[in-house]
């Protein structure tokens, strides 16, 4: 047989996934202060376990980040519906393969043209 025919295929580089808490994760209807965050979303709640159990590195990524009040009752929340003691930012960083937000709009790379979506 020659060389080693078994080549092992390259090792799995996890991703890391950047989603929104208020009306993406959690249901938001206004803001009503740090305390309060809404019921689970249940299509972006389930999709994220199955990230968290495929070992994606799943962040929180929230405008609420910005405020250390609010850190605790984040926390609190991701630990209460059983997703865990997920990282926590505002900040956009360059190590986030895709960010899933309510509110963004999809830009094609480098014309500043939007782009097309199926829901508007």
């Amino acid at each position: 047989m020659g060389k080693d025919q078994s080549r092992s295929r390259p090792e799995y580089k996890k991703m890391t996934i950047a989603v929104d808490l208020d009306g993406t994760l959690a249901e938001y209807n206004g803001w009503e202060g740090n305390n309060i965050i809404g019921a689970p979303v249940p299509a972006m709640f389930f999709r994220v376990q199955r990230w968290i159990e495929e070992g994606e590195e799943v962040v929180i990524f929230t405008a609420r980040a910005d405020c250390i009040e609010a850190m605790v009752p984040i926390r609190r929340w991701l630990i209460y519906h059983g997703l865990g003691d997920l990282r926590i930012t505002n900040i956009k960083e360059k190590g986030f393969q895709e960010i899933y937000d309510d509110r963004a709009f999809r830009v094609e790379r480098n014309t500043g043209c939007i782009e097309e979506t199926d829901w508007g």
